[in-house]
């Protein structure tokens, strides 16, 4: 009886060890095969990409110089705050942001041109281009339509069409060259 037990015994831990050995193997071929190590970094590269994709600034704080309304004086000063529109919509390619930007007009009887207005930009493109619209409500102008680029993470032109003379299809266009703080 007691050589039926040790039997059974030593074929368990025999099998158990069998069973472990060829797990034990791959993993050390695992960790030595370049290409293994290669697919790990690869995977490894991917999640540090998605995490600073989801950091990526929200907001952004801008000063720029423009020639609307500028007169004798060749430019005039302008400041906007950008938010997300939808800050949930990473795997898109095209950003909806909302603008709040005022400009500072000197010597006129309403010293500030103030517009809301949606922008849309194509994101992780080559300077990334944008383009957008909205209303001024400050009473000094109906509407504005701009693109622009971004050429840099911190500076960007644009060119302005704002609508100034009662007339839904007249206006000028207007340069704007600026700084941008994204947070």
């Amino acid at each position: 009886m007691k050589v039926r037990i040790y039997l059974g015994v030593f074929i368990l831990l025999t099998a158990a060890l069998l069973a472990l050995m060829p797990n034990n193997s791959f993993a050390q071929e695992a960790k030595s095969d370049p290409e293994m190590e290669a697919r790990v970094q690869l995977i490894k590269a991917s999640q540090q990409l998605e995490e600073e994709q989801e950091k990526k600034a929200a907001s952004a704080v801008s000063l720029y110089l423009t020639t609307y309304h500028s007169g004798e004086k060749e430019l005039n000063l302008g400041a906007k705050y950008e938010g997300k529109l939808f800050k949930n919509r990473n795997q898109s390619v095209v950003s909806v942001d909302y603008v709040i930007e005022g400009i500072y007009l000197e010597g006129e009887d309403t010293n500030l041109a103030g517009f809301l207005s949606l922008k849309a930009s194509l994101k992780d493109k080559l300077f990334a281009p944008y383009a957008g619209a909205g209303a001024e409500f400050m009473g000094k102008a109906d509407y504005q339509a701009f693109v622009g680029l971004n050429l840099t993470d911190n500076f960007f032109v644009e060119t302005k069409f704002i609508n100034d003379k009662d007339e839904l299809d007249s206006g000028d266009f207007y340069s704007t060259v600026g700084f941008k703080i994204n947070f």
